[in-house]
């Protein structure tokens, strides 16, 4: 039935269990729908028609851009703006660290009908607040959060 010669077999089979185990939950975690979760501290909206995701390999602010596509954008910009606490500004009035991280993205941002950023923020403790930037294109609403760091 059971040989004690085949143990440390058994204990490999059992630690790649645990392995296959611990990637899918990860692989979970680093899902859109979780992410967007994890960071906004809301499920996304039942506004939200398509949701991608882009994370930015280097910034000081390990931040993500999510690409929304949304059957009420009113709506949607209505939990938006309750979730992060976002006030309408100028493109004069975007934060320098937004203009680092991606420079196509403030060229939509330049031709964007508005520009919403959380009113406190704090990026070096995610805890105190997240910084929140809302704008669209033609087709698309964008949200740059900041992350953990």
């Amino acid at each position: 039935m059971f040989k004690i010669r085949h143990l440390p077999q058994y204990f490999l089979g059992f630690l790649l269990l645990v392995l296959v185990a611990f990637q899918g939950w990860t692989y979970y975690l680093g899902t859109t729908d979780v992410t967007f979760e994890r960071l906004t501290g809301s499920k996304p909206y039942p506004e939200v028609g398509a949701l991608s995701l882009r994370r930015y390999k280097k910034g000081a602010i390990s931040p993500h851009l999510f690409t929304i596509k949304s059957s009420n954008e009113t709506a949607l910009l209505k939990h938006l703006e309750k979730d992060c606490d976002l006030k309408k500004i100028d493109f004069g009035q975007l934060p320098e660290t937004v203009a680092q991280t991606d420079k196509e993205m403030v060229e939509v941002i330049k031709h964007s009908p508005y520009v919403y950023l959380s009113q406190h923020y704090d990026l070096q403790n995610s805890k105190k607040g997240r910084m929140c930037l809302v704008f669209r294109d033609k087709e698309h609403i964008y949200l740059f959060v900041n992350g953990n760091l």
